[in-house]
């Protein structure tokens, strides 16, 4: 049975997606924690996993608090809509008012990213190829998100007033080749919101030049997206040549990873600390508290 329980500490709610199992040899229950779900206040039903948000008992949770999955699954896809359109025209000031608006309840810029943002992304890249938008209108609409999740990193950098936490530095980087930026932006974005120090350098870059840059400032974490399936091989040669001269922990993800060979897989793996499935923007963002807390 899986449920969700509240955890108050000092009066103030926490939310927990728990599975509850038989232990056949002490003939108990044993709870099992599936998943944090963040502050009980703001519950929403984008924060449950998928699997789980038909159970009778996630069903009665919700309902409790008048969350229905439906109207806010329709909420999702008109806001998409409205994305879209302003993304086309490139109405900046429209698109951070409907990211301030999104954020300003119980959603966070987690959500944003997830529910809205790059589901966008993906039916604009789909108009592309079925060549229902032009180039043009694609590369407009890149600039504008480039643009808005830079308008979203500044009111991050903003609110940090006790400077970044006592970690070592972040570096996000794609392979040689790799021209696709916009997953590392919101992953920076992401990891800003947090307090941490980040070097974004995914830009068309030799692997030598991010080599000299990672010894110079010798991050806790280096990230590497990935897109495209032709540049997994770039990927992989980048982990080996990191590897060869620094001891750095690495996290690999990107939708091209999905294609992957065997082979390439196996190459991936011969290195500790090498994470492939990174489509979870929580769990990329969890993946590196986890590591650089074994550093500080």
């Amino acid at each position: 049975m899986v449920y969700i329980r509240i955890k108050q500490v000092k009066n103030i709610g926490y939310a927990y997606l728990v599975e509850s199992k038989w232990n056949k040899e002490k003939h108990t229950s044993q709870q099992i924690i599936k998943q944090y779900l963040g502050p009980a206040a703001q519950i929403n039903v984008n924060k449950i996993p998928k699997e789980y948000r038909n159970k009778t008992s996630i069903i009665k949770f919700l309902a409790k608090r008048n969350l229905d999955f439906s109207r806010s699954t329709k909420l999702n896809e008109s806001i998409q809509e409205n994305l879209m359109e302003k993304l086309k025209c490139y109405e900046i000031n429209e698109l951070i008012k409907i990211y301030h608006e999104y954020t300003k309840s119980v959603y966070t810029s987690l959500d944003f990213y997830e529910k809205i943002l790059i589901p966008v992304l993906y039916k604009i890249g789909d108009q592309w190829e079925n060549g229902e938008i032009d180039v043009a209108t694609e590369h407009v609409c890149s600039n504008a998100v480039n643009t808005l999740i830079d308008l979203i990193n500044q009111n991050n950098i903003k609110k940090i007033s006790n400077g970044y936490e006592d970690t070592k530095s972040i570096v996000l980087c794609t392979p040689e080749g790799e021209l696709h930026s916009i997953g590392c932006k919101i992953i920076e974005s992401l990891l800003l919101e947090k307090g941490y120090e980040v070097y974004n350098i995914t830009s068309a870059l030799p692997t030598n030049s991010i080599e000299s840059f990672l010894d110079n400032t010798n991050p806790g974490v280096v990230l590497i997206s990935v897109t495209l399936e032709e540049n997994i091989n770039s990927a992989v040669r980048l982990v080996q040549e990191i590897r060869k001269s620094l001891q750095i922990s690495v996290m690999v993800g990107g939708n091209a990873i999905k294609y992957a060979t065997k082979s390439q897989i196996q190459l991936l793996q011969k290195y500790d600390k090498v994470y492939l499935d990174l489509d979870n923007l929580a769990d990329i963002i969890t993946n590196v508290k986890v590591v650089l807390s074994k550093k500080s």
